[in-house]
């Protein structure tokens, strides 16, 4: 979903570009956008004789016509396809290719979820006063996807692709927005893709950014006390010795069915759920997560339950100890 002024971008070459970039080929999203990208770059002074025909193109189109078209009219423009142009880099007038400046600001903001009962949370990126991930996929991503146990938007020199935003039902996959995050010396860049909220990467000042993205990770303010223990048990959990058994954390959370009940649900290779469940018993959630931490302990003498995410599969686990029980639902 585009729904952002493409502030930043002027460049005509670097218009159609990025309507090229967003068209997908095999489902025809971003089709009308790319004909109107094109006859918008006739309005800008750019001309060729096949630029004029993508102009005049149908979104009824086949795909394969479409895109003969596009190919010709970036090679008789001299503007490069997408894919060739590096992450933070963005087309110079004339020809060529320029560092994109850090001429963005950023705002991260941790919400509850609109209508949602169970403590749901959001992080929401705003990005130069404008929301994004209402624009991308519809709802941003839960604080333990991207902010804990370790913070997913920390830019770095090596390119590290995160998922930004889900769909407004709550799950990533339905919906999905993505963000490339590239630390380039004073700048960070990020460059969207799937579902984008707009038609151009962003860059923002190093200084800044580093500023804004520590200030969100360290911010507690919005905790529950549910949420306090979890962020506790998954920063703390031996994620290493946890995966030599063949456990990968899955969700942290109150037990739906009894409040009073703290759940850690694990997964075996895709082959089993593992629960492990401790009371609150009135306690802090520091308390509560020094108790869940005993997690450090060989799984054989954890007292869990578990069940098969696949059916054909009868007997417990192969690290199930004597005090681990069929889950039931």
């Amino acid at each position: 979903m585009v729904g952002v002024t493409e502030e930043g971008n002027g460049l005509a070459e670097q218009r159609l570009y990025d309507a090229v970039a967003h068209w997908d080929t095999g489902t025809g999203y971003g089709v009308a956008d790319l004909i109107h990208a094109a006859c918008q770059a006739l309005v800008d002074g750019l001309d060729s004789a096949t630029l004029r025909e993508l102009a005049g193109a149908s979104v009824r189109d086949s795909s394969w016509d479409i895109g003969d078209l596009v190919v010709r009219s970036l090679e008789e423009l001299g503007v490069p396809y997408p894919g060739t142009v590096a992450s933070g880099f963005a087309l110079a007038a004339g020809g060529g290719v320029a560092r994109r400046p850090g001429v963005d600001s950023l705002r991260l903001e941790v919400s509850p979820v609109p209508g949602d009962a169970g403590g749901g949370f959001q992080v929401q990126v705003y990005l130069n006063g404008t929301e994004m991930t209402c624009a991308g996929a519809g709802l941003g991503m839960d604080p333990y996807d991207i902010l804990v146990p370790t913070n997913c938007l920390v830019g770095t020199s090596q390119p590290c692709t995160d998922a930004i935003a889900r769909c407004e039902c709550g799950v990533y996959g339905c919906g999905s927005t993505d963000v490339t995050i590239m630390r380039d010396g004073d700048l960070v860049h990020w460059d969207w893709s799937l579902e984008v909220p707009m038609m151009r990467g962003v860059s923002f000042a190093a200084a800044e950014y580093d500023v804004e993205v520590a200030r969100v990770a360290a911010d507690r303010s919005w905790e529950t006390p549910e949420r306090a223990a979890g962020r506790r048990v998954l920063t703390g959990m031996d994620r290493e010795k946890r995966l030599f058994y063949g456990l990968r954390p899955s969700w942290v959370a109150n037990d739906y069915r009894d409040q009073e009940l703290f759940r850690v649900a694990l997964q075996i290779d895709g082959d089993y759920q593992v629960f492990v469940d401790t009371p609150w018993r009135g306690r802090s959630p520091e308390d509560l997560a020094g108790e869940v931490c005993t997690l450090a302990l060989p799984p054989s003498a954890w007292h869990a339950t578990w069940h098969t995410i696949i059916p054909t599969l009868t007997q417990p686990p192969k690290i199930a100890g004597p005090s681990w029980r069929p889950s039931r639902f």
